[in-house]
This record gives C-alpha cells, sequence and structure tokens, in this order.
C-alpha cells in the first residue's frame, strides 16, 4: 500500500510498521480535513442562520405592511366622516368639499411626498377659523395616517436591503455546499479507514506486502 501523498513505492512491511504508518497517515488527513471542515461548517450555520433570520424578519415585516396600510385608509376614513361637523364650527361647505376630494386623493397615492403636499393643503384649510375639538382630531388622524405612510416607505427600503442580503448568504451558502459536502465525505472515510487499521492491532502479526 503507498502512503498518501507521501511519494513512497512498493515496500514490504511487516504487520507492525504497516498499520502504525496507515494510522499516522489516516490521522494526519483527519486533522487536515477537520480544521477546514470545522472552519466552513462555522460559516456554513452562519449563514443558514442568517437567511432563517431574515425570513424571519421579512414575515414579521409583510405582517407590519399589512397593519400599516390598512391603518393608513382607516385614519382617512374617519377624518373624512367628521368633516361635516366642520359646518358647525363656522367652516364653509366649499371647503370641507375641498378638503373631502383632498382626502381621497391623499389616500390613494402611493408618492409620500405628493402625499405630504396634499396634507399641507388640507392642514391650511384646517388652521383657518377658531380652535375646535373637531379640527384637531381631523388633523390628528391625518397626520398618523401620514406617518403610517412614512414608515411604509421605510420598511419598504428595508425589504429590498433583506433581500439583498438574503440573496448574499444564500450564494455563499451554494458556494460552499459542494466543498462541505466532500469534506464530510472524506472526513467518514478517513474515521471509517482509521477504525479498521487500530482494530488489526489486535490481529495476530503478519508480513503484509504495501
Amino acid at each position: 500500500m503507498t502512503a498518501e501523498g507521501d511519494g513512497v513505492g512498493v515496500t514490504l512491511l511487516d504487520r507492525e510498521g504497516l498499520i502504525d504508518a496507515v494510522i499516522l497517515k489516516h490521522n494526519r488527513m483527519l486533522e487536515k480535513y477537520n480544521f477546514e471542515f470545522e472552519e466552513l461548517d462555522t460559516r456554513f450555520s452562519s449563514c443558514s442562520r442568517e437567511i432563517d433570520n431574515i425570513k424571519k424578519e421579512h414575515e414579521e415585516m409583510l405582517e407590519r405592511i399589512d397593519v400599516l396600510k390598512e391603518k393608513r385608509q382607516q385614519l382617512y376614513h374617519q377624518a373624512e366622516i367628521m368633516l361635516e361637523k366642520l359646518i358647525g364650527t363656522g367652516m364653509q361647505q366649499k371647503d370641507v368639499d375641498t378638503m373631502r376630494d383632498s382626502i381621497a386623493k391623499a389616500r390613494s397615492l402611493s408618492s409620500e411626498n405628493e402625499e405630504k403636499t396634499i396634507v399641507g393643503s388640507i392642514l391650511s384649510l384646517l388652521a383657518e377659523g377658531d380652535y375646535s375639538e373637531t379640527r384637531s382630531s381631523i388633523r390628528s388622524k391625518i397626520e398618523e395616517a401620514v406617518a403610517s405612510h412614512e414608515e411604509l416607505t421605510s420598511i419598504s427600503g428595508r425589504e429590498n436591503t433583506l433581500t439583498e442580503d438574503q440573496k448574499q448568504h444564500e450564494d455563499e451558502l451554494n458556494k460552499a455546499k459542494p466543498r462541505h459536502s466532500w469534506l464530510e465525505k472524506r472526513i467518514q472515510s478517513h474515521k471509517e479507514a482509521l477504525m479498521y487499521w487500530e482494530s488489526l492491532k489486535n490481529v495476530e502479526e503478519e508480513v503484509i506486502t504495501v
């Protein structure tokens, strides 16, 4: 038998010399492969955990997005319903109609900047005239609706980052998998071979051609 990578030719060894040489060879290979495998396995496990965490965060993010979308629509709807109460506070019907149209437009916009521009005009009309609890409540609901939109925009940016991070970790995993699998098989093979040769120590001594 030829020792792996040592360039030794066919040699006649006694049983003890053979077993010691082969056991030494397998132990060296195990040490080498185990070192690389443990290092790679740490990276492998880390990437897997990160992917799981990203998927969990993404799932929670989608749930939050649904909540914010519904909340935003409800707030605008509640503000719109309260507009009629402004007539009793001295506001003219045409201004109420203008705000109603503006709210309907604002709630349908996907652009945060455009929404803020329209909301600004609504708040300006609400600021005209004397203070009332109705005006304050409408203002509060509209401002909260805008805040919900701001959070939605922020989450969308984070969602893109998560997608990129997940792809990066998946690429690293896919790159590492072949080597990881190969090392795992080689380690197992050397362990089995080592067990075999160590078991021969209990066998009656004989001369073996290697």
